[in-house]
């Protein structure tokens, strides 16, 4: 075979030879931008989805900023107190200075609450009676009716109804609200709902009349069934 032939068929294998190499690259070039297209829209298509759950997690974390609580009572047959002076419709002060002469034998009902957060509170109260709300800070006593008062109301804003709106709470400070009647009438007492609204959370307390009953209560049944036992166990030896 000559030279010439020889470098003949060496150039046709080099030249198929490379033909081969640019193919190879040119499918993995082609490969490679189909890869990337994929992922690109597939990240266009998951932005929409991340944000939507993004924005979600975000709803269900943050806290809502109000709190509302309601509890109910009922008056009749309740201990009475003599109530302080409104400024409706017998002309007092808020908060009042002196008793009523109106009111000298109300039945109430005191709820002791606590807020977790200082700020504005609105008070609804709805009654099956003609009713009055006082508020009192730290401690209520019924024998001395204006001892640590912050507010009075009378009716509300219409008979069957009363409350405050915007009292100025503060956090872990104790109150107490009372539910009582205006006159000494059989139309001051009876059933009735309180609402508290606010920014913090509200949390209503035992009345401390009521945590020292049961307290001696189960110290008393607690003794009870302690000689019960060592009677038995007498009886048995």
């Amino acid at each position: 075979m000559s030279q010439a032939i020889k470098e003949s068929i060496v150039s046709e294998n080099n030249l198929s030879h490379h033909s081969t190499k640019f193919s190879q690259i040119g499918k993995l070039k082609s490969l490679s931008e189909c890869s990337f297209n994929f992922w690109q829209k597939s990240l266009r298509r998951s932005i929409p989805i991340t944000s939507a759950a993004i924005a979600l997690s975000v709803s269900v974390i943050l806290p809502s900023q109000a709190s509302t609580i309601s509890y109910s009572g009922d008056t009749t047959n309740a201990p009475t107190f003599n109530r302080p002076l409104t400024e409706g419709f017998e002309g007092g002060t808020n908060p009042p200075t002196s008793l009523s002469s109106n009111g000298t034998a109300v039945p109430y009902y005191s709820q002791p609450f606590l807020v977790d957060t200082t700020g504005s509170y609105d008070v609804l109260g709805s009654q099956a009676f003609l009713g009055i709300q006082f508020l009192y800070q730290n401690s209520f006593n019924p024998t001395t009716p204006l001892v640590n008062l912050l507010s009075g109301n009378d009716p509300f804003p219409d008979e069957g109804t009363s409350g405050f709106s915007g009292l100025s709470l503060t956090a872990n400070n104790q109150y107490f609200l009372v539910t009582t009647g205006f006159d000494n009438s059989n139309n001051s007492f009876g059933t009735f709902t309180n609402t508290i609204t606010g920014p913090g959370n509200i949390t209503l307390l035992p009345e401390p009349s009521s945590l020292a009953s049961t307290v001696i209560f189960g110290i008393f049944g607690s003794s009870l069934i302690l000689k019960r036992k060592l009677k038995k166990l007498k009886s048995v030896n």
